[in-house]
């Protein structure tokens, strides 16, 4: 399945609409049923969060809007105006699809309704899943808190903030849920955009300078590919028990990794991700849906393309592979397609899928191919593989 932009929208906002906005692929590869789940929504969330979520950054520090663009929910009585944010989000269900179809219909919303008074109690009911969650301060929501160490009001909540205290927010809602906790669990990549042109905002594939914030948990993906140089440049890092950060804290848990018979790293003999929204059953063992961020502010033409990625895809094929695969393309659907049918051919069997989100850069993406002979290669490998296997 390919579309310029086609997804289920909650009632709360409008999507971006118009072709060419973003481009999806799915496909269920060899598994018999589809557990990954994907979301565009249009958010609007307080200036203030924006303003926030861009001091921090030299290109973003001087950025203060005082237009009005009119659209609808910019102006409730007795609040702050409020501003628009491209939402896309990718969500790979493990243990069945229950999770990820609940981030997938509800996540945005839980962005755009988090306050900062919601924190404290948030926070302690997250605790109250016991275990390892018991010393749990909640991460950067800890400066919130009066009763913190690190308390301090000298900066509200920022884009980013609005998107951690959501994601805890809806992991606490799928642990206390009886139909969900026995569920499995989700891993979930988030990447928010928005303009910072001024006097007026543009749309984020016709803006000269941009904000993007990543909100990751597990092994989805997300990859920005570059305008000059075509270079594919890593968003994310997968949030399994032997990768860097994630041993460093879960070391004090009392569990272990095991290695499984098809060597691959278990935390516990059973868990891959040690970051997920659900899983409820080892969330005293460290499984939490704190995610990570990351923020950076770019000149519009910088890069040429976002995308986001279920691991499906990325265990298949190197974050090059899959950025110069979309190479010629002035329609991101194909883009996608073409990512997403490459994995299958090449023997993929996991879920796959991809959102293609274009920048300003988009269509001219400049570079060489270098992953072009290492793929014909592998086409030419699974041909000979399916050629034998007939004969057989």
């Amino acid at each position: 399945m390919a579309t310029s932009a086609s997804t289920s929208y909650g009632p709360h906002t409008p999507a971006p609409a118009g072709k060419g906005a973003v481009g999806i692929a799915q496909s269920r590869g060899e598994r018999p049923y589809q557990e990954d789940a994907y979301a565009v929504h249009s958010l609007v969330v307080p200036q203030s969060a924006l303003k926030w979520n861009v001091v921090d950054d030299r290109l973003g520090t001087g950025w203060t809007p005082q237009t009005l663009e009119g659209f609808e929910g910019e102006q409730s009585p007795g609040e702050e105006n409020k501003r628009q944010v491209a939402y896309f989000g990718v969500f790979d269900g493990h243990g069945g699809d229950t999770v990820s179809r609940y981030l997938r219909d509800s996540l945005a919303a839980l962005i755009e309704a988090s306050r900062v008074d919601e924190i404290p109690a948030i926070i302690d009911e997250y605790r109250s899943l016991g275990g390892y969650l018991k010393r749990y301060r909640g991460g950067p929501l800890d400066r919130f808190r009066k009763d913190s160490p690190e308390y301090s009001d000298w900066k509200g909540m920022a884009l980013d903030d609005l998107a951690v205290l959501a994601f805890l927010k809806a992991d606490c809602h799928v642990c206390a849920d009886p139909k969900m906790k026995e569920k499995g669990g989700s891993t979930a990549t988030i990447a928010l955009l928005h303009s910072l042109d001024l006097p007026h905002s543009h749309p984020y594939y016709a803006s000269s300078l941009l904000s993007l914030t990543i909100a990751h948990l597990g092994d989805t993906s997300a990859l920005l590919a570059s305008t000059q140089s075509g270079r594919a440049r890593r968003l994310t890092e997968n949030h399994h028990a032997d990768s860097r950060t994630e041993s460093e804290r879960l070391r004090t848990s009392g569990t272990g990794i095991i290695t499984d018979s098809f060597g691959e790293s278990r935390w516990g003999g059973v868990v891959a991700n040690t970051r997920a929204v659900g899983d409820a059953e080892f969330k005293p063992v460290g499984v939490i849906a704190e995610p990570d961020i990351t923020k950076r502010v770019f000149r519009g033409d910088e890069f040429s393309h976002l995308i986001l990625l279920s691991d499906g895809i990325t265990d298949s094929l190197s974050d090059q592979e899959i950025v110069d695969l979309t190479r010629g393309f002035r329609d991101p659907a194909q883009a996608a397609k073409k990512i997403v049918s490459f994995a299958e051919d090449i023997g993929a069997d996991d879920n796959l899928t991809c959102l293609v989100v274009p920048l300003p850069g988009f269509g001219r993406m400049g570079g060489m191919d270098t992953t072009a002979s290492r793929r014909e290669y592998r086409q030419r490998q699974m041909s000979s593989a399916s050629s034998r296997q007939k004969r057989m």
